[in-house]
């Protein structure tokens, strides 16, 4: 069994969710929503997992949560700033709560990969996948910069910071939910396989 990777997992949930139609940490997924979901899923994995978010909606189940400060504004990197801001000095493993497919022998292979970048992710053939992957919490002054320039483009921040990529073939492995139907889909094949 593997031990679990010290660095804390932060699942982030503060999307508008404008294509889903409704919000996609709210999800149902079995007996639970998506956000417990990924959080269970997460909690095998790493020693410490909170959930970003903007406001609680998740009062029966006590998650640990980091608020953005920013409430008027939806972007990873407002989230990404309060996050930095909130743990000192280490990395932290980002993933979007609609990508539920990830595995934990990717998120190993990433871990394994890490030695001082800023910031590390996944890649496959057809997408750069920028929620999903260790960034280190010294990105902190410069998501601040952004921020403050009303930059929003996680893509050039995280070109601006170097980020290194970490090539991955299953791109089924990290599918976003987008629309409705992908999440219908995704819970039937999900339901149908045999964990």
């Amino acid at each position: 069994m593997d031990e679990k990777i010290p660095y804390p997992c932060v699942i982030l949930c503060g999307g508008k969710s404008s294509r889903m139609g409704e919000d996609k940490s709210l999800l149902q997924v079995d007996d639970k929503n998506l956000t417990f979901y990924q959080y269970e899923k997460m909690s095998k994995i790493f020693t410490q997992v909170f959930i970003s978010t903007k406001k609680d909606n998740f009062h029966c189940q006590k998650l640990p949560l980091i608020l953005d400060e920013n409430l008027n504004n939806h972007s990873p990197l407002i989230a990404l700033n309060s996050i930095f801001k909130h743990f000192q000095n280490t990395y932290i493993f980002i993933l979007s709560v609609d990508t539920p497919n990830i595995s934990k022998e990717s998120i190993y292979k990433l871990f394994n990969c890490l030695t001082s970048q800023n910031i590390l992710l996944a890649n496959t053939k057809n997408h750069k996948h920028y929620l999903c992957g260790f960034y280190h919490s010294k990105n902190y002054e410069k998501t601040l910069q952004f921020l403050q320039e009303n930059n929003h483009k996680l893509a050039l921040f995280c070109a601006t910071m170097k980020a290194e990529f970490i090539e991955f073939e299953n791109e089924n492995e990290f599918l976003n939910l987008n629309y409705f139907d992908d999440y219908k889909k995704w819970l039937n094949e999900k339901n149908h396989t045999i964990s």
